[in-house]
């Protein structure tokens, strides 16, 4: 795991995760905001966002995502139709 993120809850990366992938209305300020309501810590909050791009257009391999597996992220290759590393 990204030592950054070593210190966050399961359920904490799992929002984390969740929020990257998925909100594509809010901006990115806002996102990093939310994070921090939502107890995160300002450097991993900024991070994350900066990770944004990756998780809106992107399919990660569950549990090798670049929050948790770092450089060795696996996403999906639709192409070759299998995962590769980043």
């Amino acid at each position: 795991m990204d030592p950054i993120f070593s210190a966050l809850t399961e359920a904490q990366l799992r929002m984390i995760e969740d929020q990257l992938s998925n909100n594509e209305s809010s901006t990115d300020e806002e996102l990093f905001e939310f994070f921090i309501e939502e107890g995160i810590p300002v450097t991993p909050a900024r991070e994350a966002v900066s990770l944004r791009d990756d998780y809106l257009t992107r399919i990660f391999e569950e549990g090798y995502t670049p929050i948790r597996a770092g450089e060795y992220a696996r996403f999906y290759d639709p192409q070759a139709r299998q995962f590769k590393r980043i």
